[in-house]
């Protein structure tokens, strides 16, 4: 930062006959001088006197939809005759008011085999049959079935059959419709599809059955009695063969097994989170494979349809309950469980599987989250923001229980663990958003301390660390990323341009290399294996040296005897959680570091990244790839912390070398000062929130400026509005923000 002489620079100033003529529009003692464009909104409030007092915030951090409330997904809102509010939690059943709810998991519909393969048409949209809610009542003149599907495209592509146990003695295990034997033995089958329905093979009449296709939903009205008894419930879901049928023609299944890709009415205790031992994967394949295990909650639909036997998939639904309109929506208060929320953008049907990269563009998402025991409603918890590696999804850190109960649960912390729209968006573009629909959703729910965030995540879950952290340094306290990467390329970590173009050592220009210098307040734990075959130790030194360059306080912990997997196999967490601790977001801190760059943001779904703290709307000139801003509020005086080099050995968790950079107490300290100093590169315009900068805004205020363009500065306060146009080169201003300060 340069220590500006004020009188210097007021003294070249004056010879300048452009800076006079700036300073004469922006440090006039006039009251439309002193007011500038807000002259005629401010005017009346400066006869009432200064409005300084009134403190002027920056804009909250993050996007605006962290802080938007939750809207009703579509597919399961109340509507006509369907009163109750959905669940939104996996794997759970409720009773509301005369309803039975049970709520599935979205994109498990994956067969016998554990695996997304549908028929090569747009009408299937990859997720046709994906059974999101089903739910039951009891009517005047039977039963009531309302079932979500996660996407419709075409009304008839999908078909349902509900097997219905009412406790007969010729209940029957083969349902029809080309199912063959499903191993529940069943009474009733009801079978519905967008065009038609029947019951036991019958077809019902046409004002039985409706879908609507801008909801998903299949609704259906049976003539049956079940009284006030308990009947068990199944469900099925297919490809619709044109013909009341389920087609075979292509899935996810062999001959031998049923043309399901969906069973419905399962539960958590249907659906364990039973991944296998991850070290022993590690061990004897060198890879984990999670998805094959579980990590779609779908493991045991997908051994029951390989054995064409779901009896154990189903669900009692006790019709007594429901005619006394009885209520029990029990959702875990503690612990691990998946949950829903509905996007505010529609991207479409369905899965788009095109690479390079799948994107899951249904409106309903889900994310997991763990609630440590401790946690009591109304009392903030500290929240991790836990980002996925690539080819995984929100599930993936329920095979690592040491992770969420050392970075969770030890540390009182809640864990968000959102999908990201996918297994590879790089926590970008959809996924980035994903990420802040998420925890916007997470913040509805719980009770969130918002300064004691955190951000971790493995491999690519380590480069959103990166990412997040920097785009948006105003909501984390610290971050822990084990083996992230600092670009998509294996070559982008180390090659990633560093004295060059960064657009030419990777195909993505979006290398979080780039952005480093926002990391000033955000400390960072790095886990590099030197053994890492999929993420190049070089690239995750690179970064760090990056770091140690600016000063900025990180550690990186090498292990020579690991690879990309080993950690995850070991399971052992213990530095991250020390090293998160109980930290806090830096909120207002004196001097701010942020550089912009335009191409990081999207603007289909109102993300960008022009600022933190009190820097925002920077401006990127637009001949330049990128603008940073450099500020540094002297209003309680500041001396730079020393930054101090550090080694030594470790056999925290493992062999270790540790290396990195603290902050010592400054040697020096300048005096306070109402004077705000900034430098500028490549930005043309910015605004600076003075209030949180420290500085008091009644009072003459100069503002010390070096830059390299013309430049907009907007000074923003409870005091007033002020833009100051300020030309290329070193200038220094005196402004008063409102007309009861005193004259400079």
């Amino acid at each position: 930062m340069t220590k500006y002489n004020a009188t210097r620079n007021r003294s070249e100033n004056s010879r300048d006959p452009s800076r006079r003529a700036v300073l004469r529009t922006v440090g006039a003692t006039s009251a439309a001088g002193l007011l500038g464009t807000g002259a005629s909104a401010n005017a009346a409030a400066g006869r009432d006197g200064c409005p300084g007092a009134d403190t002027l915030e920056s804009p909250r951090p993050g996007p605006d939809v962290l802080y938007d409330d939750p809207v009703a997904p579509p597919q399961l809102e109340p509507a006509g005759d369907w009163e109750a509010d959905p669940l939104l939690v996996c794997g759970r059943t409720a009773y509301d008011g005369g309803e039975f709810l049970s709520q599935g998991w979205p994109f498990d519909d994956r067969g016998a085999a554990n695996e997304r393969e549908y028929p090569d048409e747009d009408r299937y949209a990859n997720n046709a049959a994906d059974l999101l809610e089903i739910r039951a009542r009891p009517t005047r003149d039977g039963v009531a079935y309302r079932i979500a599907l996660n996407a419709m495209v075409e009304p008839d592509a999908a078909i349902v059959a509900v097997g219905i146990d009412a406790g007969g003695d010729e209940g029957r295990t083969d349902w029809g419709h080309g199912l063959g034997d499903l191993g529940a033995a069943v009474d009733h089958v009801l079978a519905i599809w967008g065009s038609g329905a029947t019951l036991d093979g019958e077809p019902l009449p046409d004002d039985a059955y409706a879908v609507d296709p801008e909801r998903n939903r299949l609704e259906v009205e049976v003539p049956l009695d079940p009284g006030r008894e308990t009947w068990r419930h199944y469900a099925v879901s297919g490809v619709h063969d044109g013909d009341g049928g389920f087609s075979r023609e292509t899935g996810p299944f062999d001959s031998d097994e049923p043309p399901v890709y969906d069973v419905g009415f399962r539960t958590v205790a249907d659906e364990p989170l039973d991944f296998r031992d991850a070290e022993t994967e590690v061990e004897e394949t060198g890879t984990l494979l999670l998805d094959d295990d579980g990590m779609w909650r779908a493991a045991e639909q997908a051994e029951a349809l390989s054995e064409r036997d779901v009896a154990d998939l189903g669900a009692d639904v006790d019709f007594g309950r429901l005619e006394d309109e009885a209520v029990d929506r029990s959702v875990p208060t503690a612990g691990y469980h998946n949950r829903l929320y509905a996007s505010r953008y529609d991207l479409g049907d369905g899965i788009d599987l095109e690479e390079p990269r799948d994107v899951y563009r249904t409106q309903v998402q889900p994310y997991s989250v763990y609630v440590p025991e401790s946690y009591e409603p109304g009392e903030p918890a500290p929240l991790l923001v836990l980002l996925h590696s690539l080819n995984s999804n929100y599930n993936q850190y329920a095979a690592s229980p040491n992770k969420l109960a050392q970075l969770g649960e030890a540390r009182d912390a809640i864990v968000l663990m959102p999908f990201g729209r996918g297994p590879a968006g790089w926590w970008k573009n959809e996924a980035e958003l994903d990420a802040f629909e998420a925890w916007a959703d997470l913040r509805s729910r719980y009770d969130v301390d918002d300064d004691r965030v955190t951000v971790s995540g493995y491999s690519m879950g380590g480069h959103g660390t990166y990412r997040l952290g920097s785009l948006y340094p105003d909501l984390f306290a610290r971050g822990f990323a084990v083996v992230g990467p600092a670009d998509e390329s294996i070559f982008g970590g180390p090659t990633d341009g560093v004295y060059g173009d960064y657009s030419t050592s990777s195909e993505n220009p979006q290398n979080a290399m780039r952005v480093t210098d926002n990391l000033r307040h955000v400390p960072l734990l790095l886990w590099a294996g030197m053994l890492d075959e999929l993420v190049p130790y070089p690239g995750v030194r690179n970064y760090r040296d990056r770091l140690a360059e600016r000063g900025y306080r990180h550690r990186l912990d090498s292990f020579p005897q690991d690879d990309h997997f080993t950690f995850f196999g070991h399971d052992e967490w213990g530095p991250g959680r020390d090293y998160l601790g109980d930290a806090t977001v830096e909120r207002r801190p004196a001097r701010v570091t942020y550089r912009a760059v335009p191409e990081f943001g999207n603007e289909s779904y109102d993300v960008s990244h022009d600022g933190a703290y009190w820097v925002r709307e920077i401006t990127v000139g637009e001949d330049a790839e990128d603008g940073v801003v450099d500020a540094l509020s002297l209003a309680d005086g500041y001396g730079e912390p020393v930054a101090e080099d550090f080694e030594s050995e470790s056999t925290d968790p493992r062999a270790n070398a540790r290396e990195g950079t603290r902050w010592r107490s400054p040697l020096e300290r300048r005096p306070a000062e109402n004077a705000i100093e900034l430098e500028c590169e490549d930005v043309t315009a910015a605004a600076l929130y003075v209030d949180d900068a420290g500085v008091d805004a009644t009072e003459p205020l100069e503002i010390r400026v070096e830059t390299n363009r013309e430049l907009a500065l907007t000074l923003k306060s409870g005091a007033g509005e002020r833009t100051l146009e300020l030309d290329a080169g070193e200038s220094s201003e005196t402004v008063a923000l409102c007309e009861t300060g005193s004259s400079s």
